[in-house]
């Protein structure tokens, strides 16, 4: 007959002691996988959040508003880490004649390590107010904006002591808000700084359009028989197209003609004479020129 005894305890617990092992292997492993399945999630989570912001960002500085007529430029504000701007409402609950809203984008980095985009909104009726002058980020001035609103976390552009500018415009040499023309966007973004797999960069870039741009003065001086000069401001031009109006002086003596050519009166052989001409497009920027000339 079989022998019918069972297991020992020793083997009871050596057989307990190796499925502990194993089991808790499996569950570190599965452990681990889940851990990482998450921040792929909240990885690509982020990343879809940055894009739709950017793209956001696109859409509001392509239909950027001109601050005035009268003032040159799309911009209000232009800094490395935030921008100011003017933007057609397209929700359409600003109550100002001109249907737009500001808008500010600016970058908090109270933590490099997690640097937050925040995004403000500003809307009013009847007169524009002044831009805010708070450099803060987010500015919780009382009155300088509607509404203040988390875009973008786990952004790392000055981690580590790292100066990589949020926003770059140009053309490259602009010293001026006015002469901006483009903007470009560069985002960097990291959950876990200092792990695999790294951070993420997103970039746009951005040509502004409906902004006014000074014109631009210019003219030439021809000396004709009878001491007489011709004045040419046909070198004259206005970036964005438009028709400009011109003004003439001799010295402080404005001349009554507003013609692009000019042809001046018999003046005295060796007598010194300084032109200025100064240009006006329908908005209401100017811009002048002067030449000094001996008559021969």
């Amino acid at each position: 007959m079989r022998a019918d005894d069972g297991f020992t305890l020793i083997e009871l617990l050596v057989t307990m002691a190796v499925a502990v092992i194993v089991f808790g292997a499996t569950l570190s492993v599965l452990d681990v996988f889940q851990r990482n399945n998450r921040f792929e999630l909240l990885r690509n989570e982020t990343g879809d959040t940055a894009r739709t912001a950017i793209d956001r960002l696109a859409r509001e500085l392509r239909n950027v508003a001109a601050p005035s007529t009268k003032e040159a430029g799309a911009l209000e504000l232009a800094e490395e880490y935030s921008v100011t701007f003017e933007t057609i409402d397209s929700t359409g609950t600003s109550e100002n004649p001109s249907g737009v809203m500001r808008v500010r984008y600016c970058l908090n980095n109270s933590t490099p390590t997690n640097e937050v985009l925040w995004k403000q909104v500003d809307r009013w009726s009847g007169a524009t107010p002044a831009v805010p002058t708070a450099t803060a980020c987010p500015d919780l001035n009382a009155g300088d904006w509607d509404s203040s609103t988390q875009v973008i976390q786990h952004v790392t552009n000055r981690i580590k002591g790292k100066k990589r500018p949020l926003f770059t415009y140009g053309p490259e040499g602009a010293t001026l808000v006015s002469q901006i023309t483009t903007v470009k966007p560069m985002l960097y973004i990291d959950l876990n700084p200092g792990a695999r797999p790294g951070e993420s960069q997103l970039s746009s870039a951005i040509d502004l359009r409906n902004q006014n741009r000074p014109p631009k003065a210019s003219f030439t001086v021809v000396q004709l028989g009878a001491h007489r000069v011709l004045l040419n401001a046909s070198e004259s031009s206005d970036p964005d197209g438009l028709a400009l109006t011109y003004k003439w002086w001799d010295g402080t003596t404005q001349l009554s003609t507003t013609s692009e050519q000019v042809e001046t009166e018999k003046l005295v052989a060796g007598s010194n004479h300084t032109f200025k001409l100064e240009v006006t497009d329908p908005g209401g920027l100017k811009s002048t020129a002067e030449q000094a000339v001996t008559i021969i």
